[in-house]
């Protein structure tokens, strides 16, 4: 018997099951008292190939929803009040899931309610891979200390509380100019700065990138980033420090500036908080002194760049540990959602792009929490299907 309730319970996770064996497993766990339904759903879940499993303490939440599952799987007699039977059951059971921490969602058939256990979509984490001279690349984590690389006469070393620091033993021979590059991967943030070889620190969001030498020679220090990238600059005067993007350059004067810069969006953005930089088109040759407070932006299909009043603290909440949308369309916020939660984004007949929607949210939300406010926002539905969100009306 047990052997057959394992098997309809892996064909309901699958969506599998007949008509016949969904009423059979909803019987059952209408039917069974609440430590054996805890005990049964948690080994069945434990099997399943999942990264989050449920623990002891999540079990016991069960014992809040029990008794509404026994009030759902109440048999009915009408054919209609079946299909009602049908639908109750199925949603007592996703309680139970929900109570474990797993997210489901549910379609509705002509005849029959389908239900898909999807695996919970988890925030990002801190994590960045560091990619040596060498092609050698290195995984790094917020555990991580010590020594990671030797790279000719500079030693890469790494520290919790202070970052990854470049040391450069002056007294040996200098060899060639190497270039490290520091990325993340989409679902990720950088667990600590980068500190460049002049003490400047760097933090990168999702889905970003900066290409740097292992010691500056010449006369500049000039940095490549791609995505997003926040910049605290060791200020010299005679050795400028110099980021560049594939249109904009930006000069340093003494300063604390953000830098967005993502191949899906049209705009780049620079963002001064301290300080001043001159923001450089390369394609018109213009350039643009910022004060504090100000943003400058320059779109890639028109090649003009404007500057603009900037909202500081939204620009800087990928760093501080939020998501701040303040009068953004659904499509801007999405793409936030898409680096940070490594999801695809599709759109099922939406039409409501002009719509702007605002609303503050920790970076370690669950997604489904995220959508479920915006929701309530506006003219905007949400499905989840995998690691895919289905935008529509």
């Amino acid at each position: 018997m047990k052997d057959h309730l394992d098997y309809l319970f892996h064909k309901f996770i699958d969506n599998a099951c007949t008509d016949e064996e969904l009423d059979e497993l909803f019987t059952h766990f209408g039917d069974t008292d609440e430590d054996a339904l805890k005990k049964h759903i948690l080994a069945q879940l434990e099997m399943a190939d999942d990264d989050h499993l449920p623990d002891a303490g999540e079990a016991e939440r069960l014992a809040n929803v029990h008794q509404l599952i026994k009030e759902q799987m109440k048999p009915q007699r009408s054919n209609y009040k079946r299909l009602v039977y049908r639908i109750g059951a199925a949603a007592a059971v996703i309680v139970v899931f929900v109570a474990l921490g797993i997210n489901v969602f549910r379609h509705q058939t002509k005849n029959k309610t389908i239900i898909a256990v999807l695996k919970p979509i988890t925030p990002g984490q801190k994590q960045a891979t560091l990619t040596l001279a060498n092609g050698q690349k290195i995984v790094l984590t917020s555990a991580m200390s010590g020594t990671l690389a030797q790279q000719g006469n500079t030693s890469v070393l790494i520290n919790k509380n202070t970052g990854i620091t470049y040391a450069v033993n002056k007294n040996a021979q200098q060899n060639e100019v190497a270039y490290n590059t520091l990325s993340t991967a989409r679902g990720e943030q950088s667990p600590y700065p980068l500190i460049l070889p002049d003490g400047s620190k760097v933090w990168l969001n999702a889905a970003s990138s900066i290409t740097f030498p292992t010691v500056f020679t010449g006369d500049s220090r000039i940095v490549k980033v791609s995505g997003e990238a926040y910049f605290e600059v060791v200020h010299n005067a005679r050795f400028p420090f110099k980021v560049v993007t594939d249109k904009v350059e930006i000069k340093d004067l003494g300063t604390h500036f953000n830098v967005k810069s993502y191949s899906d969006e049209v705009n780049i953005r620079t963002t001064l908080l301290e300080g001043s930089v001159k923001v450089s088109n390369l394609i018109t040759g213009k350039s643009s002194l910022l004060i504090p407070g100000q943003q400058s932006s320059f779109n890639k299909a028109s090649n003009e760049s404007v500057v603009l009043t900037a909202n500081l603290e939204q620009v800087m909440s990928w760093k501080n540990g939020y998501f701040i949308f303040d009068n953004q369309t659904i499509a801007g916020i999405m793409k936030s959602m898409s680096r940070w939660y490594d999801v695809e984004v599709e759109y099922n007949n939406f039409s409501n792009e002009k719509e702007r929607f605002g609303g503050t949210f920790s970076r370690s939300s669950n997604l489904t929490e995220i959508l479920t406010n915006l929701e309530r926002l506006g003219k905007v539905h949400f499905k989840l299907d995998k690691r895919k969100i289905i935008v529509s009306n």
